[in-house]
């Protein structure tokens, strides 16, 4: 409040006194906070003897309470309930969207407006008289246990008396009905108002909201430093979204002590958020995703294995890889896995805890009455949360426990309960705890321009005061016409330019508004509020344009700008305070003060020093750890200690970072089984190498080729493929599923012709290792492992070795006999054929493209000694680097989505690997792979 009205108030309050200290007197201010300040002013002139301070809402309380006993006020939810009870029986023309939850909502906040008004009545609509209509009879189910708003007024004005003398201050209402109480305070009594016009002192803009929060964060610490008390110190905003969670952010980095509306409150924790969420989930269906997602919050106890919970990644590694799940009878596949598989018990665990979720869940969706879903829900509570293990989750649990009980009060109120409406009656009264957090008697005060309103402070800050902001965008509610409420957007606008007024003038000293010039999402600029105009012309002494505010106010001493984030660290503007708004703040500044070759050495933080470091290698082009640089503990690569894979080697080519990731260090990005609409090529070639390999198997077993049983072990195979994979859609599988058939089907006819010539198979998915395929290298010896698809002998003692292949020919067409690696690239089969010659000298090697896509061609070659030359002059050159802990960051190159790289962040890598020109331990690797 400004300093005339608050001499005026305890002016007035003295007068009123003068004759009689002990005159019971009642002063009606405009806001809880502006209470406690009027109390302390009238404390400390001595006017405080019987007078009483109180908000309108609380006097209508005082007055209305004892004369309406044994009636209580009807409550937001208990009205929603009667609404929804309403649209369950009666919808009339709200037929088609009765059973949405918004509908009931919409209704019931338009309801809740309409109590404070006697007898409302409205220009006829066909949407307007239905919301009265069902108002009306929602307010009547009430009528004898709960009283409304405007029979609160009436009790209220007529017990005006016992309030003795009344003195308004600062009179806002919010709306027709309490302006008409407040008007009728005013003439009984004496109004002290606001009547000066008050600029503000200080103006900042920033380039977004969190550059400008940051910068408050700065004013705040510096009028702290001067000697001013938290508690006289007052930041409003006139949109809680992003303000709210900027400066309880912005506050707790830089150790300010503040009271705040919570930002994230009840409904964001974890018991809340977890329970809604259980609820929430269809019983006959439980998606895995949803599942596993209410489970990592950690409030809900996860299946338990010898007496100890089961890791969320264990869990999501069984339900993504092990038994894939999607929702529904996916679940009962647990129930079928093997007793000698690894994760049988785990299975085990996680089907029997599905099984009792699905039956405590559906007997809460059963319910007959809220009383039973009230005891159903406190069991769930009980049996599947954790105990609360902090101060903070104690308050919740109790809190929720709270609201889930007095859900049970709802028969007869609400309709019959189904699993929908309980879990949204139950978030409704969850999202509707607002509580407010910080010490108000010692902490800065953080809330709406509405709490600012009445207030007596050193320093008052409006934040986002930019055009959009405040004052906000609004629209008019359709159900709430002005004709209905008495008020318009005009009136809106009026109340808003009100309770701007009375927050700017809430300083006593200081009077700040900040502003954005952008948006954390983008978008237009921003453009100074309307109402901050006038401030601006009076801290730059001129007039000030709209769209050239900018310009206008260059040179304004009380007007700062704040270009960017970088250079409000690097310069100091005593005007918002010379300290750092935090420590991270305070580092970066220290950073920021020396040439970027010295910055190493400035803090003692590691964290920050290896930050540093890897931003320096990586832009400097330096081969270090945080590029792929591991040579430093090279002794701990034990990669060719035992057998390696072929593909192993390919894999380290086409990637050596991604190798290391996924080979030395065994990392691995699970697949989401409902993530993939159908089959992938990848899937769709295991499954046909499988299907193969089972009819190929009864061949070499002594069986006649034939078509009929390669087509119904593919029939088998197929049904097998579809059931561990839920996420397929039933028809894109059947068209796969077909294309799959008709691909063995000329398979079966090309691998006939093959037999005619004089070729039968003689091993199907050979496995070899160690000793099997050995060549030495530069620097040791590498033994392979692998499994050869096929391994075929000729009449003439020809061995053939096969490596099926599901995609197209172009990507080998470069393999030849004098080029069997492909430069390098593929080792499949030369190591293959290595093998074959524990079975004879004559061996042949081949790709087979066994599908439509690849056209059923061959490549291959004879394996000859100039073969096994190149292999061992190119493994040579990769048993080198790795041993040498060598892993560049070179990425694939691929139109596949690569899901590990591009959780690491393939840009990046990209960008690291660019750098990386003239560097010596991998120019060898650069020569022959990099592609011009």
């Amino acid at each position: 409040m400004d300093e005339s009205a608050a001499t005026r108030l305890v002016a007035a309050v003295v007068a009123s006194k003068s004759a009689d200290p002990l005159r019971a007197l009642t002063v009606v201010v405009p806001s809880p906070a502006a209470r406690r300040d009027v109390t302390r002013a009238l404390a400390l002139s001595g006017g405080s003897a019987n007078t009483r301070v109180v908000t309108l809402d609380a006097a209508v309380d005082v007055l209305a309470a004892p004369a309406l006993t044994p009636r209580l006020p009807l409550s937001y939810p208990l009205l929603e309930a009667s609404i929804e009870r309403i649209l369950d029986a009666e919808p009339g023309r709200f037929d088609h969207v009765a059973d949405q939850p918004i509908t009931a909502q919409a209704l019931a906040t338009a309801s809740f407006v309409l109590t404070g008004y006697a007898n409302p009545q409205a220009e006829s609509t066909t949407l307007v008289d239905e919301m009265l209509r069902i108002h009306r009879l929602a307010v009547a189910l009430h009528s004898d246990s709960y009283y409304l708003r405007h029979e609160a007024y009436a009790a209220a004005l007529a017990n005006l008396d016992e309030l003795g003398a009344i003195m308004v201050y600062l009179p806002t209402p919010v709306d027709a009905a309490s302006a008409h109480l407040l008007d009728v305070m005013q003439k009984r009594g004496i109004t002290v108002d606001a009547t000066d016009t008050v600029h503000g002192s200080l103006v900042v803009h920033a380039s977004d909201a969190d550059d400008e929060v940051r910068a408050l964060a700065r004013i705040v610490r510096a009028h702290l430093a001067d000697g001013i008390p938290g508690h006289r110190i007052g930041v409003f905003y006139g949109s809680r979204d992003p303000y709210l969670r900027l400066l309880h952010e912005h506050f707790a980095t830089g150790d300010i002590a503040f009271t705040a509306p919570e930002c994230h409150g009840l409904a964001d924790r974890p018991l809340a958020r977890s329970l809604i969420a259980l609820l929430e989930l269809d019983p006959a269906e439980v998606p895995r995703r949803d599942l596993l997602a209410a489970l990592a919050g950690r409030a809900v106890k996860r299946p338990m294995l010898n007496d100890a919970p089961i890791s969320q990644s264990k869990l999501e590694h069984l339900t993504r890889k092990q038994v894939p799940i999607v929702s529904g009878t996916d679940w009962d596949r647990l129930a079928g896995v093997e007793p000698d598989a690894k994760f049988h018990d785990a299975a085990i665990a996680m089907h029997g805890f599905v099984v009792t979720l699905r039956q405590t869940l559906s007997a809460i969706a059963s319910s007959t009455t809220w009383a039973d879903a009230s005891t159903a829900i406190e069991a769930l509570i009980d049996d599947y949360f954790a105990a609360p293990t902090s101060e903070q989750a104690s308050a919740d649990n109790s809190l929720i426990s709270s609201i889930v009980r007095d859900m049970a009060y709802l028969d007869g109120i609400a309709p019959k309960p189904s699993s929908n409406r309980i879990a949204d009656a139950l978030a409704s009264r969850i999202d509707a705890i607002n509580r407010t957090v910080g010490d108000a008697a010692a902490a800065v005060t953080v809330g709406p321009l509405s709490a600012a309103a009445g207030r007596d402070l050193e320093v008052s800050i409006i934040v986002g005061a930019a055009e959009g902001i405040i004052p906000a965008r609004r629209r008019g509610d359709p159900l709430l016409p002005s004709q209905l409420t008495g008020r318009t957007t005009a009136d809106d606008i009026a109340h808003d330019r009100r309770l701007w007024n009375l927050a700017l003038a809430a300083g006593r000293s200081h009077r700040i508004a900040t502003f954005p010039r952008g948006s954390l999402r983008g978008g237009a600029e921003k453009v100074p509020s309307r109402w901050l105009l006038p401030t601006m012309e009076y801290l730059a002494g001129k007039p000030v344009g709209v769209v050239d505010w900018q310009k206008d106010t260059v040179s304004a001493p009380g007007i700062v700008t704040i270009e960017s984030f970088d250079s409000a660290i690097q310069k100091v503007d005593s005007r918002i305070g010379v300290s750092s708004g935090s420590a991270t703040e305070w580092r970066q500044r220290a950073l920021a003060a020396v040439d970027a070759r010295g910055r190493q050495s400035v803090l003692i933080d590691p964290v920050i020093t290896n930050g540093m470091a890897l931003r320096s290698d990586r832009l400097e082009g330096r081969f270090t750890r945080f590029n792929g640089n591991v040579s430093s503990v090279r002794e701990l690569l034990r990669y060719f200690d035992g057998s390696v894979a072929p593909t192993g080697l390919e894999a380290w080519v086409a990637s050596p970072y991604k190798f290391f990731l996924s080979h030395v260090l065994k990392v691995r990005a699970l697949v989401d089984p409902d993530a993939s609409a159908q089959i992938d090529a990848l899937a769709k070639g295991t499954l046909i190498h499988a299907i193969l390999e089972h009819y190929i198997r009864t061949v070499i077993d002594g069986e006649e080729p034939s078509l009929d049983r390669l087509l119904t072990i593919a029939d088998r195979e197929l049904v097998t493929a579809q059931e561990s994979a839920p996420g397929w859609l039933p028809q894109l599988w059947d068209k796969d599923r077909a294309l799959i058939r008709d691909d063995l089907t000329v398979w079966f006819a090309h691998d006939a012709a093959d037999h005619a010539n004089g070729w039968s198979p003689l091993m199907v998915e050979k496995t070899f290792a160690d000793s099997d395929a050995v060549i030495t290298v530069d620097g040791g010896v590498v033994k392979f492992n692998g499994s050869i698809d096929r391994v075929d002998i000729h009449s003439d003692g020809r061995v053939r070795v096969t490596d099926y292949k599901s995609g197209q020919a172009k990507y080998f067409s470069k393999l030849t006999s004098s080029s069997p690696t492909d430069s390098g690239v593929k080792f499949q089969l030369p190591v293959y054929g290595l093998f074959a010659r524990t079975l004879g000298t004559d061996v042949v090697t081949r790709y087979w493209f066994i599908t439509s896509k690849g056209q059923f061609d061959e490549v291959g070659y004879p394996l000859t000694d100039g073969v096994l030359d190149v292999l061992i002059d190119d493994v040579s050159l990769i048993h080198t680097a790795i041993t040498s802990g060598y892993f560049p960051p070179r990425t694939t190159e691929s139109y596949l989505t690569d899901d590990l790289l591009a959780l690491v962040g393939k840009r990046g890598l990209e960008r690291a690997w660019a750098s990386l020109e003239d560097v010596p331990e991998i120019d060898s690797y650069r020569r022959k792979y990099e592609r011009s």
